[in-house]
């Protein structure tokens, strides 16, 4: 008898429907559904925000410090840096929509194991396990930079300001440096560039569209690399925040912040030596799908589908504007590697995407 006893009040307390389990299964859902709370109030002062006109403080799930531009509403407050901080545009009229990752820059970045790590802004080269390699990132005082050894006779030049070359530099590169440090962060566009209509082959300036980084249209090809950087500094003319086309800086660094925060199913290669798997067509519309790896910490395509304009300059007799990045019919090609080319080369391969800072 005291064993049938047993066995039924360790049924009452232990079984589906016993006293333990629900109550474990009420502290979950009384769990879950604070957290759902906080979620959706982080979400109502997200919008709340973003009509503020002024720049704003958002803090993530674990306590790191996100600016968030005037006009901007983060889109998933119960994540954090480590998953990549999104933000969309609210007010801006025809960028409405637009989104872009926050890159951290700075020391004790929180990760969700309760690790930190760190991130520093820089030109970087890397080797093929994905380290940095220091010899060929060392950059002053000339600023030139070699991608493969050091006699390399071409070189990479992010500072100029003067008309020698004929592409169209970074805005103000050294503040895009310091603001970059100083506010622990910036952005970069989640997509590759897009617009509302897709591009053919004319590249006209009064054919030009408006510069969006909606998910869903179509991506802006065709474009010469001074199209790109003009479509890009002119996104926002916000006071509180700056666009430009993205330079070496912010291409790397991001790059190096995502092996750092690698969500990525496969980590088999590193995400500076990702490159493009699908090598049959360009997509036109939304995002490379079919090119799984090349989803990392909420960015897309930086390893595949189109070439993207940056604001360096290649010493290569004729051929001074790059890109970066992946193509979607080249494998030997990576998410890391810089091209050349001349200013007036406009193809459907050819993209770019904008940046913010603050």
């Amino acid at each position: 008898m005291l064993l049938i006893l047993a066995g039924v009040s360790i049924a009452m307390l232990t079984g589906q429907n016993g006293i333990l389990t629900q109550a474990q299964r009420a502290k979950n859902e009384t769990e879950q559904a604070q957290a759902d709370e906080e979620n959706t109030l982080a979400n109502y002062e997200s919008y709340l925000n973003s009509y503020s006109g002024e720049n704003t403080e958002f803090t993530d799930s674990i306590g790191n410090k996100v600016i968030v531009p005037a006009g901007f509403r983060v889109v998933n407050p119960g994540d954090n840096v480590e998953d990549g901080i999104v933000i969309e545009d609210v007010t801006h009229g025809a960028t409405a929509g637009s989104q872009f990752v926050w890159i951290p820059v700075g020391k004790g970045i929180k990760k969700k194991d309760g690790t930190t790590f760190d991130v520093t802004l820089g030109r970087y080269v890397f080797n093929e396990d994905g380290s940095i390699n220091t010899e060929l990132s060392k950059i002053e005082p000339t600023d030139e930079l070699r991608q493969y050894t050091i006699t390399d006779h071409s070189y990479y030049i992010e500072g100029l300001k003067d008309s020698i070359t004929d592409n169209v530099h970074a805005k103000d590169i050294e503040e895009f440096i310091s603001k970059a440090n100083s506010s622990e962060g910036y952005y970069i566009a989640r997509y590759e560039a897009r617009t509302n209509i897709q591009r053919k082959t004319s590249t006209e300036d009064n054919n030009l569209t408006q510069l969006t980084v909606r998910t869903n249209e179509y991506v802006y090809n065709y474009v010469t690399q001074s199209q790109a950087a003009n479509l890009s500094r002119n996104m926002y003319t916000d006071s509180h925040f700056t666009s430009d086309l993205v330079n070496r800086y912010a291409w790397v660094t991001a790059i190096d912040f995502f092996q750092k925060c690698d969500d990525r199913e496969d980590k088999s290669k590193p995400y500076s030596r990702q490159n493009s798997i699908n090598t049959e067509s360009i997509a036109l519309q939304g995002t490379n799908n079919l090119d799984v790896q090349d989803k990392i910490c909420n960015v897309f395509d930086m390893a595949s589908n189109l070439l993207e304009w940056t604001t360096e300059t290649c010493s290569v007799a004729g051929s001074p504007c790059s890109f970066m990045g992946g193509i979607y019919n080249n494998s030997n090609v990576f998410s890391s590697t810089p091209y050349y080319s001349t200013n007036n080369y406009t193809e459907d391969d050819v993209s770019f995407r904008p940046i913010l800072y603050l």
